[in-house]
């Protein structure tokens, strides 16, 4: 198979650039409760491109797509999100990679496929099958994340030729991972009138069945011009909040600041040609400020009326003020696996 300096599943013909010298490895690890291999590393003078290999139970897909097949057209953008994680197939979210002891100079980058033999992608990753045939003979479904790293600084003029004739041999990487998070819906809608100043709202942990209450108060309209005379603007309130109890370690809450239409707003308003969307990222579940204090610079966190953390979240954005907030708690993002490192050793087979 012919390896370019690229994170492209589908570039292998129209590369650029010389090929990559392979490296067997065969190294092999489980994260996720899931098989993961890397056969073989292709070393360029700029850096290294390797393939995650993921063995995947055909049946389990099989029963995904069955279930998601005649209803993924009808499903709200939440629904989505949960089928999502449903997937039998789930990437693997690299936070750093370390080449020979050092890591990686400015990032990574890295694309993903699925082989299915029943659909059009089987096609497209028929070189991948023919390349590591020995792992995946028996296979009929698999995945493989091809990453592109480029090496850390050479530590000498040697190093450098050596890269550059792409005979560096890798020795060693090591993948950090950042943590697998979980999303458990909640999809609860209320209004908060713009004239109170304070609201509770309950709900029940999904998972440890525990009943959550959120006492809201200091909401601060917030105005975003959509053009540069200010005539039009988007609306959106940023609330604060306690929670009693507060969240097992590791939890968050995450509310809805997205607005989407097909039809554009009353005249006079707002009228965006060609956007469907419009959304606010942040405010989710941390606090609004930590403060500095003291020569041992300690910590404060913001406390609400009932003496417990602050935190923010903000309402459903709308393009005119309104009487009545919006608000849309999503559910509750959950950590399912912590951050792993894995390290792997050389193991040259030729």
């Amino acid at each position: 198979m012919k390896t370019y300096y690229n994170p492209s599943l589908w570039g292998n013909e129209k590369g650029k650039g010389l090929c990559g010298v392979p490296q067997k490895v065969n190294w092999k690890f489980e994260h996720a409760g899931a098989r993961h291999f890397i056969p073989i590393i292709y070393r360029f003078s700029k850096g290294i491109v390797f393939d995650i290999i993921t063995l995947l139970d055909e049946a389990k897909l099989r029963g995904f797509f069955e279930k998601y097949e005649a209803i993924e057209e009808t499903l709200t953008p939440l629904q989505q999100r949960c089928a999502e994680q449903e997937h039998p197939y789930q990437s693997i979210s690299a936070k750093e990679i370390c080449i020979n002891g050092k890591r990686a100079e400015s990032g990574h980058s890295s694309s993903r496929a699925v082989s299915i033999p029943w659909g059009s992608q089987d096609e497209e990753l028929s070189l991948v099958r023919e390349a590591y045939s020995s792992l995946l003979k028996d296979r009929t479904c698999f995945a493989c994340e091809r990453f592109c790293v480029p090496y850390p600084e050479a530590g000498s003029k040697v190093q450098k030729l050596l890269r550059f004739f792409r005979l560096s041999r890798i020795k060693s990487i090591k993948l950090s991972t950042w943590p697998v998070q979980w999303f458990l819906p909640l999809d609860i809608n209320f209004e908060i009138p713009d004239k109170e100043s304070t609201r509770e709202v309950c709900f029940v942990h999904p998972e440890t069945g525990v009943t959550h209450t959120l006492y809201f108060q200091d909401s601060e309209l917030v105005e975003m011009p959509m053009d540069k005379d200010g005539s039009r603007s988007l609306y959106t309130v940023q609330a604060t909040y306690e929670i009693d109890p507060a969240l097992p370690q590791g939890d968050s809450l995450q509310f809805g600041s997205s607005i989407q239409y097909a039809e554009p707003p009353e005249e006079g308003r707002f009228s965006p040609h060609g956007a469907s969307s419009i959304g606010i990222i942040g405010g989710s579940c941390g606090p609004t400020a930590i403060f500095l204090a003291g020569n041992d610079r300690e910590k404060t966190i913001p406390r609400g009326l009932h003496g417990l953390p602050l935190h923010s979240c903000f309402s459903v954005p709308s393009f005119y003020k309104e009487d009545n907030l919006h608000f849309i708690l999503e559910g509750i993002n959950i950590k399912k696996h912590d951050e792993k490192e894995y390290s792997f050793p050389q193991q040259v087979m030729g």
